[in-house]
């Protein structure tokens, strides 16, 4: 076995001189055009890179992962940069384990559900009028579980690592809306604001959902991390302990004005939930954030009904609370100011109607759109992808049993994460309110929306595993 362990190790050093070499050879055919050139030396470097600390593949499918929209739209790749970087990470990952004879998969307290849900989904298959759509939604689910592997045998300043290019990825998308929106002050036509002088903020997602969506992900775990860093008297013998928490609190102020700047209700209402749970979660005594919570929300009861709220702000979401219902809305009038709203009742009215018809079992994981055409409103025949109610969407695909998984699914991954937070002090204790407060804006924005769009499972997997690498950071004494 010895013998065996050195000659994966010098495999894998004569691949990585075997690459250096083709390289060059590549360089030296493709002629002096320097873009060519740059291209393939910044692979070259990329590959060795993530072939010496896996990892970094990771990290870097973090970052490139909300690119997916913009490089679809472009080009069209048949894998996005992100999933590459995943894939090489991956890779490299197997090949260190096999050298280092430790190719070991940790379990983690979530795992079963995670176990069971994806179990289910890839079962309902079967039944699913196109397993080809089915199939790739499905992977998305298995890249959840190998994310969380990756960070879990992580070192612990790997794993901050992650954390850190994961907020590093929110700060680039908010600078992005903020400049479309603000800055340069142009868009889509159907982005503009009407009676305003900004345009809807959308980074690289193309749509301002799933942009406002990745904001409110990453602001509650920037703010409960950058707030903490700053008040924990122990990471104070860290020098850069207060720079790390201001850049943290700069990036979480960063994404809720992008946030803000997205004009998405959803986003809106699922940010205020996760405000809340900050306030609850991070003083030391819960009573004290429940006494503030209790006044914002008083105060916020106040100023709505003295119509101190700017008319563009409350009439925005007004109309989001009107869309939290159910009705069939064959008979509605759609005009310019009601069609965004009818047009989501409308999938959600699909929807219901495929539970009702396939109410166990559903039409197939990932079949939505497949199913969409014989449960279809006349005036809608456009599935747009998903039923835009992450609840309905999956009860409609995978019936009562897959809707049960599912819940139960977040059910576990919430009661590891109060676990983390009851068994932690200082910055772990913020970090995992954080992930609290990101779960409740996910479960709130999803009532409008799937934010299961353009590698942000990546960054939920990252999340899951934060809440695993605290709890077995915490000790009884609740250190910080």
């Amino acid at each position: 076995m010895q013998m065996l362990r050195w000659r994966i190790r010098l495999f894998g050093w004569e691949a990585l001189w075997g690459l250096m070499a083709l390289g060059t050879g590549a360089l030296t055919l493709l002629g002096p055009d320097p873009r060519i050139l740059g291209g393939v030396l910044l692979a070259l470097l990329l590959f060795i890179g993530i072939f010496w600390v896996p990892e970094a593949g990771l990290g870097l499918a973090l970052i490139a992962g909300p690119f997916a929209p913009l490089e679809n739209e472009i080009a069209r790749p048949p894998l996005n940069s992100a999933q590459v970087f995943l894939g090489l990470a991956l890779l490299a990952w197997t090949w260190r384990g096999l050298a280092r004879r430790d190719l070991r998969v940790p379990s983690w307290g979530w795992g079963w559900a995670y176990g069971l849900y994806l179990g289910y989904i890839l079962l309902s298959l079967l039944w699913a009028a196109s397993w080809e759509e089915g199939l790739p939604e499905w992977i998305k689910w298995v890249q959840i579980g190998l994310v969380v592997i990756l960070v879990r045998t992580a070192q612990p300043p790997v794993q901050r690592g992650l954390l850190g290019a994961a907020l590093l990825s929110g700060a680039l998308q908010a600078g992005v809306g903020l400049w479309q929106a603000v800055l340069r002050g142009t868009g889509p036509e159907h982005f503009r604001l009407p009676g305003l002088p900004f345009y809807r903020a959308y980074g690289t997602f193309q749509q301002p959902n799933p942009f406002a969506g990745m904001m409110g992900l990453i602001a509650p775990v920037a703010l409960g991390l950058g707030w903490s860093l700053w008040r924990d008297p122990e990471m104070q013998r860290w020098r850069w302990a207060r720079p790390v928490g201001l850049g943290a609190l700069g990036v979480g102020i960063l994404s809720l004005l992008g946030l803000l700047a997205s004009w998405s209700r959803g986003a809106w209402l699922g940010a205020g939930m996760a405000g809340l749970v900050l306030l609850l979660m991070l003083p030391a005594r819960a009573r004290h954030g429940l006494a503030v919570g209790s006044l914002l929300v008083l105060l916020s009861a106040l100023a709505w009904t003295a119509g101190m709220i700017p008319t563009p702000i409350q009439a925005r979401l007004a109309g989001a609370l009107e869309e939290i219902r159910v009705i069939d809305v064959r008979g509605v009038e759609v005009n310019e100011a009601n069609f965004a709203v009818i047009e989501r009742l409308a999938h959600w009215q699909a929807a219901v109607e495929m539970f009702r018809a396939h109410p166990w079992l559903g039409v197939g994981f990932g079949n939505y759109a497949a199913a969409y055409p014989a449960y279809a409103l006349i005036r809608w025949p456009n599935p747009l992808g998903h039923a835009h109610n992450i609840y309905l969407n999956v009860a409609a695909e995978t019936g009562l049993i897959g809707l049960a998984l599912y819940l139960l699914l977040w059910a576990a991954i919430g009661a590891r994460t109060w676990a983390a937070w009851r068994g932690n002090v200082g910055w772990r204790r913020g970090l995992a309110a954080g992930l609290m407060a990101a779960w409740a804006h996910l479960h709130i924005h999803q009532i409008f929306d799937n934010l299961y769009v353009a590698n942000l499972p990546l960054l939920l997997a990252l999340y899951g595993a934060w809440a695993e690498i605290l709890i077995s950071e915490g000790k009884p004494g609740k250190r910080g």
